[in-house]
């Protein structure tokens, strides 16, 4: 703990006790965030995640500002409305955005900078943070990264040309060690809890349950099984990539050729056609390949934080497939 945030603990009056009853959830992403956004996190059991606008706005007062112009207070004035609005319906507020976690494909550099930001702003909250298994994530996220925009190939991807110079953030195995960011959080707020994204696949309810339960709250209302992202067609990713490289123009694949608005939201209104026109086979063959290639890359480089993360939490990574 550095003495900054030291010296924020000594000031902290009653009032900020209360933020004890919020819940903070930070990803990570491509963990069924979008599932509990929609689904779960909503009035009828017992949440509000009312912000006055969309999600992203929680990256433009958290995640965006520059490092000298970031002030928790002012950060805090920007949420109390809701939070008390919430109370006042005796509604659990929630705030919840993947990008809290970091962004992978930039090597999540400010995820420990964001977790310092979110102390300061609202102390004592409780933090939901959901893991999925390591070669699965990192498949699904450079599925995302082609979806948002980016143009890299996998080995591009996952190796930057030298890092050791550090220029440019980008993805690197570190993300994805659990163990620092949870120990972290551990550390700043006391009351984490983590699950493991395959619970919600194999048991949707009991994982739903777990949080309610860590809010001390009761059961659920509604929890349905609905798919919220479905797996695109690799064959669709590998034409939006190269696509990316002559028609995007955003943060993931700067200058375009033909540089047409939004081409990635524009692109994503071909899946259903991609999906006629792939055979399942050959796109199972596809996303095969490129799992056996992630999987020859990272070698077993998260055994020993997986095994720390089961330290940590008393999570048995093990029936989920987590390399230990």
């Amino acid at each position: 703990m550095n003495f900054d945030r030291a010296n924020d603990s000594e000031k902290m009056t009653s009032a900020d006790a209360d933020f004890a009853d919020i819940l903070i959830h930070i990803g990570y992403h491509k963990t069924g965030s979008t599932y509990l956004q929609d689904h779960c996190f909503q009035p009828i059991n017992g949440y509000s995640s009312n912000i006055g606008g969309s999600r992203a706005r929680i990256v433009k007062d958290i995640a965006f500002p520059d490092n000298f112009s970031f002030d928790h207070t002012i950060c805090r004035r920007l949420y109390l409305p809701y939070i008390e609005a919430a109370r006042d319906k005796s509604l659990r507020f929630v705030l919840s955005h993947e990008r809290l976690s970091g962004y992978p494909p930039s090597g999540s550099y400010d995820r420990m900078l964001i977790a310092d930001r979110l102390v300061r702003t609202f102390p004592a909250a409780r933090i939901l943070i959901v893991v999925r298994e390591q070669i699965s994530l990192i498949r699904s996220m450079y599925s995302q990264y082609i979806t948002d925009g980016g143009d890299l190939s996998l080995d591009r991807f996952l190796e930057t040309p030298e890092p050791q110079l550090g220029r440019m953030p980008g993805f690197r195995l570190e993300v994805y060690e659990f163990d620092r960011l949870i120990r972290h959080y551990q550390e700043l707020f006391g009351r984490v809890l983590v699950l493991p994204f395959e619970m919600m696949m194999r048991d949707l309810e009991g994982f739903v349950c777990r949080i309610t339960e860590f809010m001390e709250m009761p059961p659920p209302t509604s929890v349905p099984k609905v798919v919220t992202n479905s797996r695109r067609p690799a064959t669709m990713q590998v034409v939006q990539r190269l696509a990316n490289r002559l028609m995007s123009n955003n943060e993931l694949s700067r200058g375009g050729i033909v540089r047409i608005p939004h081409f990635a939201r524009r692109f994503a209104r071909m899946q259903p056609i991609f999906a006629r026109l792939t055979p399942q086979s050959f796109d199972d063959r596809l996303h095969s390949n490129i799992d056996r290639n992630i999987r020859a890359f990272v070698a077993g480089h998260y055994r020993d934080s997986n095994n720390r993360v089961i330290e940590l939490t008393g999570l048995d990574l093990r029936i989920f497939g987590y390399m230990t």
